[in-house]
């Protein structure tokens, strides 16, 4: 199974504490393991502490009218000290140097002057402290055993949804009810 460039929703209550209700991007998945971003966790870090850590100066800075402004989410808990930047690449007709598609419609840099060139662009971005990683097999494992549903990357959910809803729009995208309906207590008294 080759889930590289796929959503991977977090399907059971038996998945580990840290998983569940998560949605992952797959960036790598391959003979020597896999690596993934959660899309869907929130973080107390700001947008001024992600282009920090891109070694990028805000101080005195006129930060561009960004509309809407870049959200900041946690990654994962693999090397959380390092930021990365997801970016809408369903505009561009180029890719910035140092960055490369994880899907046709969302790519991933670590490029400080790519930051600054998609936040002058005004593109709409992602910043992600973190990352996830699997051994060798172990995501086929998980895949295997039901842990996760595999899903076709949608950008208007890493980009035009809130952090806390994404989740939930991807299930019922998936399973392709209406989000209202999900979780609604409509048979109680049938």
């Amino acid at each position: 199974m080759q889930p590289s460039g796929a959503f991977l929703l977090a399907a059971t209550s038996e998945s580990p504490a840290a998983h569940r209700e998560a949605l992952v991007l797959v960036a790598v998945h391959g003979k020597e393991g896999s690596l993934g971003f959660l899309l869907n966790q929130a973080t107390d870090r700001t947008l001024v502490s992600a282009l920090d850590r891109f070694g990028i100066e805000t101080r005195g800075m006129g930060m561009p009218a960004l509309l809407p402004e870049p959200q900041v989410g946690r990654g994962g808990g693999v090397r959380p000290d390092v930021a990365w930047l997801l970016f809408d690449a369903r505009k561009n007709d180029e890719l910035p140097e140092d960055s490369c598609l994880l899907s046709a419609g969302v790519g991933v840099t670590a490029s400080p002057d790519a930051v600054v060139d998609m936040l002058e662009q005004q593109h709409r971005l992602l910043f992600l402290f973190g990352h996830l990683t699997w051994e060798p097999g172990a995501l086929d494992r998980e895949i295997e055993s039901g842990q996760w549903l595999r899903t076709p990357v949608d950008p208007a959910l890493v980009f035009d949804r809130p952090l806390g809803s994404r989740w939930t729009d991807a299930v019922c995208g998936t399973l392709g009810v209406t989000r209202p309906w999900l979780g609604e207590p409509r048979f109680m008294n049938a």
